[in-house]
């Protein structure tokens, strides 16, 4: 089901702070990567709504749901961070249906990719995606837009750099272009390798330190599971626009450095 730009759903929350901790505090591991932590929420970044109609759901799609990302700060300290909130909502054409007609639609809780993969990748000490830093899963109240309808909280670490500028990417030096496409290889094979994927494949999802030519990987919440038998193909640059196949990638590039090569198949390098 597509996401759509709509209302919003979800309320700025400047200041609200939100809780985080391992669910299960007996697990030594699980208590030392997540011990309790206050986020305040400093911005709302984006909203994006999955509707779900009832005959949707009646073939076995899951429940309507949106998903919110926020930038947090740890309380106490200059931590900044990223939250995302996904939130139960009714299904298309019950919004305004009775509370108790909402409530009979709940769900106690969901899993999601991204939060399955930030615990693997955190928990297996993983250094070219950004670590998990606190989840909390909860259910709304009565007067919410499902009652008793699932939330759940997961924050994880703003790492260095911003997701990639494909225009600045194109004006450094055949060496540093190059660094990045190293780092990016071993990055996105890192991911591949333990059966997650991306989706879509963007430039934003390449959370690039241009002073040092880092690459991490970001954006799981639409992350596709795959087998994870993946081996590296080229194509991956293009895919990330690293490597040009087409003149008509020119248009969204005015400017390009003067070391630019051809290669195999007519790729740009």
């Amino acid at each position: 089901m597509p996401e759509i730009e709509a209302r919003p759903v979800l309320p700025k929350m400047i200041n609200e702070l939100i809780t985080t901790a391992c669910p299960n505090p007996s697990d030594k591991q699980c208590a030392t990567l997540y011990p309790t932590s206050r986020w305040r929420i400093l911005e709302k970044l984006s909203e994006a709504s999955v509707p779900v109609t009832q005959k949707d759901f009646n073939i076995g799609m899951h429940p309507a749901y949106v998903a919110g990302k926020y930038l947090c700060r740890r309380s106490g300290t200059e931590d900044i961070a990223f939250m995302r909130i996904y939130k139960q909502v009714p299904l298309s054409g019950t919004e305004l249906d009775s509370s108790d007609d909402r409530k009979a639609q709940a769900w106690k809780s969901r899993d999601y990719v991204e939060l399955s993969a930030l615990k693997y990748f955190t928990a297996n000490n993983f250094t070219t995606t950004p670590k998990l830093l606190g989840y909390h899963a909860s259910t709304q109240e009565e007067t919410d837009l499902v009652p008793g309808g699932y939330i759940l909280y997961l924050v994880w670490e703003k790492v260095a750099g911003d997701p990639l500028d494909i225009q600045k990417f194109w004006n450094l030096s055949r060496g540093k272009r190059d660094v990045v496409r190293a780092n990016l290889r071993k990055a996105y094979m890192d991911v591949l390798k333990v059966g997650y994927q991306p989706v879509p494949a963007s430039p934003s999802k390449i959370i690039l330190d241009m002073k040092t030519g880092a690459v991490k990987i970001s954006g799981f919440r639409s992350a596709a599971r795959i087998p994870p038998e993946m081996k590296w193909k080229d194509s991956y640059f293009v895919m990330f626009f690293l490597v040009l196949d087409s003149p008509k990638d020119d248009e969204y590039l005015p400017t390009m450095a003067k070391d630019v090569e051809f290669g195999e198949h007519g790729w740009r390098w």
